[in-house]
């Protein structure tokens, strides 16, 4: 078993005259009532973050925890089971939690059996903190389900979608999480959301910059209880986007990195080492490989700082077609492309940030004539999206058919709204010509955009005929809404992948109804996408999230 403070730990042992085995035991060893000697629930008093599991393999798992109101490296004991009572034991683990990490605890937790569910719970002091389940990877598998989240800013409202996803009755059991960025957001109060309304003003209440700012903020998401049961029920598998560390990041700068704001490759550090901290994340590569058996790759990648070139003004700028722009970096772009001409899998699923396909920008008469009034900011492409670096997609679409890949499924985060499409060959402008999509053309991959936990989409009047008028030029987009917070279920059997697109009606309440809005299906290599018959499911719920 591994874990990130070795050294801590056996300074530790030195210091109180035991040693490790003493104080660590493996399941052969532990007796049950020594598993289950007498202890208290703690109270919110040493665990007020809560646990969480993640980055799932089949015979390992991260579990995470932070330990509250200490000040001292504390000894935590790590105990987990195959039962919710905790009363089969396989693992006692004992650790330190040091200053130095925050005083959070992560343990890469080995020798597990594949696809089994897993209880675990902490214990410092003779308190334990509530019981978390995660599962491990399978080695052989027909079936996989994915929960796909981002974009949670905590002062827009309450994590009501998250509440959802655990509602397991109405969706389903789901095997991992994927949350594809900005679980966090950098912004001070009333730059982005209006916490005060709702009692979530972000914490501090400044832009955040230093390494305490970023341990603070990511502590403060962690104490709000829907997050926290959905950390506590499911792994989750998680990378950054920009808000992880500031708004449109790359390698060398961001727009939000302003005057007076310090040096910009300190304070990207410090958000990583944050992150990291604080996330159920390996330290390591962010951009890596998670597998199903035979019926799925996960590939998880950085859009935003492993080697992204600053994005371009403007989308006639000559330096978008530069062929040397990188949005991946090219140590990571060779590894994608390397994995993805090996994989042996069914499927092939890409976890990144920003939209992939093709936006072809719509003109100043068809909005008019759709009754929407022209802005900028509709009529322009986005530049910080892989339209801003057509090249570099091409040269992904160029492996995808020279080796006649096929079953490529993109998940994407980033933009608060929900999009559907299939992923045609032409970017060479940017977008897909209406022109070169001709009958009998197949589609070289499909994509599903993720609608946001609570960051802002569009609203009305402008969503809905928006969303109705962008297919027309883009005909590519099989399905489009621009204002709703929810998820996706993603469901992969060998025969297809269905997406599920799942809506809550409210972030501003408690109370609130989640409802399957769309659901869409690509059958094995054909690339394209069709839509499942409207189903009628809803929920009702009230809870009370400061609870």
């Amino acid at each position: 078993m591994k874990n990130t403070i070795n050294d801590a730990r056996r300074q530790f042992f030195k210091k109180a005259g035991a040693t490790a085995s003493m104080l660590s035991f493996s399941a052969s060893s532990a007796s049950y009532e020594a598993f289950n000697a007498p202890f208290k629930l703690d109270n919110n008093y040493f665990f007020q973050h809560g646990l969480a599991s993640g980055d799932p393999l089949p015979n390992a798992v991260i579990v995470w925890t932070r330990i509250s109101n200490v000040s001292t490296d504390t000894l935590v004991t790590l105990h987990v089971a195959l039962d919710k009572t905790m009363k089969n034991s396989v693992i006692v683990e004992n650790t330190i939690t040091t200053e130095s990490r925050d005083y959070t605890v992560k343990i890469d937790i080995e020798g597990l059996t594949p696809n089994t569910p897993y209880f675990y719970q902490f214990e410092v002091n003779g308190y334990r903190s509530r019981v978390g389940k995660t599962k491990t990877a399978p080695v052989t598998t027909e079936h996989a389900r994915f929960a796909v989240v981002s974009c949670s800013n905590y002062p827009e409202g309450f994590f009501n979608v998250y509440h959802a996803l655990t509602n397991e009755s109405a969706i389903g059991n789901i095997d991992a999480v994927l949350h594809l960025g900005d679980y966090i957001y950098e912004y001070a109060e009333d730059e982005y959301g209006d916490g005060s309304r709702l009692g979530r003003a972000p914490l501090p209440d400044k832009e955040i910059t230093s390494l305490r700012d970023y341990r603070t903020r990511h502590a403060q998401y962690k104490t709000d209880p829907d997050l926290a049961l959905l950390h506590a029920s499911y792994p989750f598998i998680t990378v950054w986007d920009d808000h992880e560390i500031t708004n449109d990041a790359h390698t060398d700068g961001a727009e939000n990195h302003n005057e007076g704001e310090g040096d910009y490759q300190l304070r990207k550090a410090f958000a990583i080492q944050a992150y990291y901290e604080w996330m159920p994340i390996r330290e390591g590569s962010i951009y890596r490989q998670f597998r199903w058996g035979s019926l799925v790759d996960l590939f998880m990648l950085d859009t935003r700082i492993e080697g992204r070139d600053p994005q371009v003004d403007s989308p006639v700028s000559a330096e978008r077609y530069d062929t040397n722009r990188t949005l991946l970096g090219y140590t990571q772009e060779r590894w994608l492309l390397n994995k993805l001409t090996t994989s042996t899998s069914t499927w092939r699923f890409l976890g990144q940030q920003v939209m992939f396909g093709q936006f072809k920008g719509l003109n100043a008469p068809n909005l008019e004539a759709a009754g929407i009034t022209a802005t900028k900011d509709i009529l322009a492409l986005n530049m910080d999206q892989w339209d801003g670096y057509p090249e570099a997609r091409q040269r992904i679409l160029d492996v995808l058919k020279a080796y006649r890949i096929s079953n490529t499924v993109v998940l994407t985060g980033d933009i608060h709204t929900s999009w559907a499409m299939e992923i045609f060959e032409d970017s060479a402008n940017g977008y897909t010509n209406n022109a070169r999509i001709r009958v009998g053309e197949k589609p070289l991959a499909v994509e599903f955009v993720t609608p946001s936990v609570t960051s802002p989409g569009l609203s009305e009047p402008v969503a809905d005929p928006l969303a109705s008028l962008i297919p027309t030029m883009n005909p590519h987009m099989k399905y489009v809404e621009l204002k709703s917070h929810g998820f996706m279920v993603v469901d992969v059997t060998h025969q297809k992948v269905t997406c599920d697109w799942w809506f809550v009606d409210t972030i501003d309440s408690p109370t609130y109804k989640a409802r399957l809005a769309k659901s869409l299906y690509t059958t094995s290599k054909s690339q394209r996408l069709s839509e499942n018959e409207k189903l009628d499911v809803s929920f009702d719920y009230t809870h009370n999230p400061l609870k």
